[in-house]
């Protein structure tokens, strides 16, 4: 007779809470997103990628339900209620979103994003990985420009939890209006295609992509 808790347990399952829980926020996220829409990481990555997203939105599902999607995503949320903990609820916000119109080609675009946390004049922007190997990444960097160009802010920190160390750096320069043109206006051409060699390397549509690159070294986060 099996007298093991553990074992017989099956009518409650973690594993399968964690992953309705993420199957539902990316399947939310995809259905509500307008076509004249655009999320900050839309404008960071490969321009294809935003075009599959919406042609294959399973696909979409999928990356999100990856284990390290979902480590990343429970990392961010005690690092941010860390910070809650630590400096009360009055001095931080978290998950907080905004959204910026631009103008491109004579058509209005709707740029979103959602910021970590905001804490006094600083938004924050965190970032796990396995490795601190050229850190801080130019792509995050971008990222968090376009951040303070959307929320209005000056500064931000990039803060990074990786395996070998915790690091923060100071990012000061908001992207411009041009800048923000020349990205959407990207994702509209398709071009760059890959914007990053290493982007293919992780992409989930990498197999039905006719633009993807040969393999890389490089580093993903």
């Amino acid at each position: 007779m099996n007298t093991c808790p553990v074992l017989c347990v099956n009518d409650f399952r973690l594993v399968e809470l964690v992953y309705r829980w993420r199957i539902d926020e990316a399947s939310k996220r995809l259905e509500k997103k307008l076509d004249n829409e655009f999320y900050v990481t839309d404008l960071v990555y490969c321009p294809l990628k935003y075009r599959y997203q919406k042609l294959y939105r399973e696909l979409a599902v999928i990356s999100a339900i990856s284990p390290a999607a979902i480590l990343g995503e429970l990392a961010h949320y005690g690092l941010e209620k860390v910070l809650v903990d630590l400096l009360g609820e009055g001095n931080v916000k978290t998950e907080v979103e905004y959204e910026k119109h631009v103008e491109v080609e004579n058509t209005m675009y709707i740029v979103k994003g959602r910021v970590d946390a905001v804490i006094g004049d600083y938004i924050v922007e965190i970032k796990t990985g396995r490795s601190d190997i050229s850190i801080p990444q130019s792509h995050h960097i971008l990222q968090t420009r376009i951040y303070l160009w959307l929320t209005g802010f000056r500064k931000a920190l990039l803060l990074y939890v990786t395996q070998n160390r915790i690091a923060e750096y100071l990012v000061d320069t908001p992207a411009s209006d041009g800048e923000i043109s020349d990205l959407v206006r990207g994702i509209l051409t398709g071009l760059p295609a890959p914007r990053y060699a290493w982007e293919c390397d992780y992409c989930t549509y990498s197999t039905l992509c006719p633009s993807k690159s040969r393999p890389s070294d490089a580093m993903k986060r």
